[in-house]
């Protein structure tokens, strides 16, 4: 159990209390901010009474809050700017819990990070760990992010060393997020920290912190993890879905391919009655009318009836499904364009027996010819290889804004996170994709 301690500012003689234990070398009085030294009986060393890097941040000395199970209270804030970019800066939190000791709590525009010091870091010299491909810490690899300067701007509340306006600390930054590594020369020593992006509104919520001043974290951070829980799902659930669409088109190879009932041609000098007797009514019956040219292909009608009874008519202009019990249009079908050569009509014909399919030529003075094929058990994959360039777009939609994500990291400090957008697809998830694309290909040209 700690003992909160009261001093006296040694500037301005208001009352200090010291939270941070035994390890406390300097305080900074929130009164007439001046940084008194502990171990020199408080001598004064510097002033931040009018750095204007003092803005309000979401915490505050003296805030409680529990962050990965621990009981902390903040007791010192230093703020930092990066040397090179004045833009970039950032402030470190210091925590003390009676139990656990130190840790930081570091705020960057909405971002938290929560670290700790850490003795297991590989012996490495300075140069080294920036050169390193990656580095293992506790069987956790990292990469090499950043490496860069910052100084000190400004000092509140009780720090466990002395620092000044000015200092300079040299870093360099190591990732695996959400987790990371911090690597501090301050000149006099390095320090290691582990590093772990948390959950803004969680803390924010452990420390009692105002909803009027919480920041929201929507940019980008090195350490934020790639989060779309949503596209996710959608992709595995489409590359599922694309696995058994696949199978169904291989099953189609076999069993749907068409049975032909019947070929023959027909030109403009007369009409053809052709009949053709339906064995099965699996799958569809497909009539497929080539010609050698538009014009010649918009020159006929055809009619298909069963028992007398006309089932379907069709030319260039319209294309009519009829009930057979009233005689009367049930449905109106799309018909070709007009540059057309060739046409393929499935239709679903609902009893077995014989057929007559009939051509008539519109205009006898057209010179003209088709050729017709009739087959049964034919399917139809056009709605299928629509469903499945969906599912396609759904599953790589994801992988989209994982690339963008890893372009953005790479972009930020140049590094190197792979050279394609399946890069952290499985192996086997490859295999099906490009197999089912495959087979949407043969299907699209055959269709």
């Amino acid at each position: 159990m700690s003992h909160v301690q009261s001093i006296k500012c040694t500037n301005c003689a208001a009352p200090l209390k010291l939270l941070g234990g035994g390890r406390v070398e300097s305080i900074t009085c929130s009164y007439c901010k001046s940084v008194l030294d502990l171990n020199n009986d408080y001598k004064v060393l510097s002033n931040f009474k009018n750095i204007k890097e003092q803005y309000k941040l979401p915490f505050d000395i003296g805030m409680k809050g529990k962050l990965k199970g621990i009981e902390y209270i903040i007791i010192g804030r230093v703020t930092y700017k990066e040397t090179l970019s004045v833009e970039h800066g950032w402030s470190d939190f210091l925590l003390f819990s009676p139990l656990y000791g130190y840790a930081w709590l570091t705020y960057e525009e909405g971002h938290l990070i929560y670290s700790k010091r850490n003795r297991t870091f590989p012996s490495l010299s300075w140069d080294e760990i920036s050169h390193q491909h990656s580095v293992d810490v506790e069987r956790k690899d990292y990469q090499p992010y950043d490496n860069y300067t910052a100084k000190i701007t400004y000092v509140e509340g009780e720090l466990t060393w002395i620092a000044k306006y000015g200092d300079k600390i040299e870093y360099i930054d190591l990732i695996s997020p959400p987790f990371g590594m911090t690597v501090e020369n301050s000149g006099t020593e390095i320090e290691f920290y582990d590093d772990e992006y948390m959950n803004a509104n969680e803390v924010y919520e452990a420390f009692l912190v105002p909803k009027e001043r919480r920041e929201k974290n929507d940019g980008f951070h090195p350490l934020k993890p790639f989060e779309q829980p949503l596209l996710k799902v959608l992709s595995k659930v489409s590359l599922w879905f694309m696995v058994i669409i696949g199978l169904l088109m291989i099953a189609f190879i076999f069993d749907g391919h068409g049975k032909n009932l019947t070929h023959f041609n027909v030109d403009n000098r007369s009409s053809v009655t052709e009949p053709f007797t339906l064995s099965t009514t699996k799958y569809l019956t497909s009539i497929d009318i080539k010609a050698d040219s538009a014009k010649a292909l918009n020159n006929f009608n055809l009619k298909l009836f069963k028992d007398g009874k006309l089932l379907f008519s069709l030319t260039q202009k319209s294309a009519y499904i009829f009930d057979t019990k009233t005689n009367k249009v049930s449905k109106r079908l799309e018909t070709w364009e007009k540059r057309a050569k060739e046409v393929v009509v499935y239709l679903n014909l609902e009893k077995l027996g014989v057929y007559q399919l009939s051509v008539l030529p519109i205009d006898s003075a057209i010179s003209s010819s088709l050729t017709i094929t009739v087959k049964e058990k034919s399917s139809r994959l056009n709605y299928l290889l629509l469903f499945m360039f969906l599912l396609l777009f759904l599953f790589l939609l994801y992988y989209f804004f994982l690339w963008r994500y890893n372009h953005k990291l790479s972009s930020e400090k140049e590094i190197n996170k792979g050279d394609g957008i399946f890069e952290n697809i499985n192996n086997w998830g490859q295999v099906i994709l490009w197999i089912v694309v495959a087979f949407s290909i043969i299907f699209f040209g055959k269709d």
